[in-house]
């Protein structure tokens, strides 16, 4: 006689089958059955695990509901049921709809919470958080329930089956996409800035240049945003080169060089109707700079210099002219006042006794005044 000896551990359910039909639950401990009364099986099922994934038990479900549902927590889900499976009151996992999944009970407080997928998008907020943590480690939980977060500053558009539902304040949200798909696209609302750089553009006279231009923009109607364009900063950039172009190409390139605020304001005068219809809204756009090919940039130099050249021959003539007049209107005081005329003549003499050494003189100190500098002629004096 022929015994074969089963040990059921403590963390183990055992099934127990004879000729291939299910006989009984063995609890843990040590089993002993004669080869001789029949084929004898023993299934032993790892309770250590929160979800259960022998094969064996769907079959046994289907013939013995009532033993399986006496030992395990059965999560049988309809078409649009999602389980939520606690254990010890903490979240396990999720069951998606039209499955059936088990879970041990015996060492473990095992409960379950339906959600109707049909009707309910958003997860209650309870549950957003444990889900979060769940889907970052479980693929399965991932496929049912989409975790998004919109931070602050930013707004978030939810997308169910592709169209628009609903926008989202700051926070994290979890949607349940058992039966549908989910997006969240979310904007950025603050102060942002876009430049378009090395822009090749035709001046009205048909002189060449590159051209850099700013703007600073914020997303201020996120619907009409997503409405208009799928990409919205293509759409800013492509914007900003059409103006840019319009703009120069309409003006000469002494307009372009002389007046830049005024193309900063037609830059934004063609640019904001079109935005503001986008949804955006542009506190400042201009021009940053503007470089001129090498050649026009000499030549330019040059204009500048022979202006400014021109500029200095006028001020210096200018100042000629005012010099010699300021002189004659001297010499005619002097002609009517013989004491100034003196006056000159000391002041003259003066400056002469800087520069010279040693002066010889014959007369004295009436020939120093008399002789050494004379404005007047002698005849006119006495007359």
């Amino acid at each position: 006689m022929v015994i074969k000896t089963e040990k059921i551990a403590d963390y183990e359910l055992g099934l127990l089958y004879r000729d291939r039909a299910f006989d009984k639950v063995l609890a843990p401990g040590v089993y002993r059955f004669l080869r001789g009364n029949g084929k004898v099986e023993v299934v032993k099922i790892d309770l250590r695990a929160t979800l259960a994934k022998e094969p064996a038990l769907q079959a046994l479900y289907l013939t013995h509901r009532a033993v399986v549902e006496a030992h395990f927590l059965v999560a049988d889900m309809g078409d649009s049921e999602l389980g939520v499976v606690y254990a010890d009151g903490k979240l396990a996992g999720l069951v998606a709809p039209r499955s059936v999944a088990f879970y041990g009970k015996r060492l473990r407080s095992m409960s379950l919470e339906v959600i109707d997928a049909a009707k309910d998008i958003a997860v209650p907020e309870r549950l957003v958080a444990p889900l979060a943590r769940l889907a970052a480690q479980d693929l399965v939980s991932r496929n049912l329930v989409a975790v998004a977060e919109v931070v602050s500053d930013h707004v978030g558009l939810l997308y169910v089956d592709g169209v628009l539902e609903k926008t989202l304040t700051p926070g994290r949200y979890a949607f349940v996409k058992a039966l549908r798909k989910i997006q969240v696209v979310t904007f950025d609302l603050r102060l942002q800035t876009l430049e378009v750089t090395g822009q090749e553009v035709l001046t009205k006279d048909r002189i060449g240049l590159r051209a850099n231009v700013t703007a600073v923009y914020w997303v201020a109607d996120p619907l009409k945003a997503v409405a208009l364009t799928a990409d919205l900063k293509d759409f800013l950039y492509k914007e900003l080169q059409f103006a840019l172009r319009q703009v120069i190409g309409t003006r000469s390139l002494e307009e372009v060089l002389g007046d830049k605020l005024g193309i900063n304001q037609a830059v934004a005068d063609l640019l904001l109707p079109k935005l503001g219809d986008a949804g955006l809204a542009v506190p400042s756009v201009g021009v940053k700079d503007i470089i001129l090919p090498g050649d026009v940039r000499e030549l330019m130099n040059r204009v500048i210099e022979a202006e400014k050249t021109a500029q200095a021959n006028v001020i210096k003539r200018r100042e000629e002219t005012a010099a010699t007049r300021s002189l004659l209107n001297t010499a005619k005081l002097m002609e009517d006042n013989p004491i100034l005329l003196r006056l000159k003549e000391l002041e003259a003499l003066e400056k002469v006794s800087e520069k010279v050494g040693n002066v010889i003189v014959g007369n004295g100190m009436d020939g120093v005044l008399e002789d050494l500098v004379r404005i007047r002629p002698h005849e006119a004096r006495k007359r």
